[in-house]
């Protein structure tokens, strides 16, 4: 992990240097949509989600269990949780989804939306970086003080008159709803998937440099190690290969970049280093299961 070493100010009457873990926060969306269906069998994504909803009627299904949605609670779910929704009693379908909604803005009415049985939805989706993005899959659900509930106001104020261009104000009343958050998961919930140093460095070098060659030669030269005693040693703390490792990043990654921007998928394939279209569609649905172009067509944010 990056850290800064630097001698004590003189001003400073310590001369213990400290070491801080750093994050990066990396906002990819925050939207308020209405919603008349809401029906997945299944979501899953490599970056966090908050969910607050207005009013009652939305549901979420994660390992057997249901978890309404409703104005006096917030919702945060891990990334790579697998889970299904519903509003109402509407029937998830076997397969696929079914999604109808739209943004909200101060030219409809709250009392139209509710009259037309729709859910006001807030969505935030987030990443806070290596290696704190790969925490256990979960659902959290908190209840909504009066501290959170201020900072909901403040987003939902702005995104009933802008949705592309947010003030510093209300960015960090973003920032500070998910630091709130975040701090008040468990403790046990940052087991980090390994503790060792040479190893974080390289998941550290994979997500930031994933245009970049990623063979295991490069890589063990990130930990400060030959080749083979790396491939062994982060095998057996990751439980897969460093290659295997490599692409599930980057169809992460492409994941990401396809669903908030507008890039075509030829780009998407470049900036996640597949070496053209054909092979990262091919890996894209190996993984996912459905081919770039449709992942885009169905999740991109419009």
């Amino acid at each position: 992990m990056n850290t800064q070493l630097k001698k004590p100010d003189k001003g400073d009457p310590s001369d213990v240097l400290q070491m801080f873990p750093s994050y990066n926060l990396h906002l990819h969306c925050c939207r308020y949509w209405w919603l008349q269906h809401w029906e997945f069998n299944e979501l899953s994504f490599p970056y966090w989600r908050i969910y607050h909803n207005s009013y009652k009627g939305a549901v979420i299904l994660y390992d057997n269990k249901e978890y309404a949605l409703s104005p006096d609670k917030i919702v945060m779910i891990a990334p790579n949780t697998s889970y299904a929704t519903r509003l109402y009693d509407h029937k998830i379908p076997d397969t696929g989804y079914e999604l109808k909604g739209g943004r909200i803005s101060a030219s409809v009415s709250e009392k139209q939306l509710l009259e037309e049985k729709c859910i006001l939805h807030l969505f935030i989706h987030f990443n806070i970086g290596m290696p704190y993005d790969n925490i256990s899959p979960g659902v959290f659900i908190y209840e909504l003080t009066d501290h959170l509930k201020e900072k909901l106001q403040v987003i939902k104020r702005h995104l009933n008159y802008e949705h592309t261009r947010f003030s510093f104000y209300s960015n960090l009343a973003i920032h500070a709803l998910i630091s709130d958050l975040l701090s008040d998961l468990p403790e046990n919930s940052w087991n980090l998937i390994t503790k060792d140093y040479r190893i974080l460095e390289v998941l550290s070098y994979v997500e930031n440099n994933s245009s970049d060659e990623l063979a295991n030669p490069v890589l063990a030269e990130q930990a400060n190690m030959a080749t083979n005693a790396f491939t062994r040693l982060f095998t057996k703390e990751l439980g897969i290969s460093p290659q295997k490792y490599v692409k599930k990043k980057r169809i992460d990654q492409a994941c990401i970049l396809l669903h908030h921007s507008d890039i075509s998928v030829n780009d998407v394939a470049i900036k996640t280093g597949f070496a053209d279209r054909y092979h990262f569609s091919r890996i894209f649905k190996q993984i996912t299961g459905v081919s770039p172009a449709r992942y885009k067509k169905e999740f991109g944010m419009k």
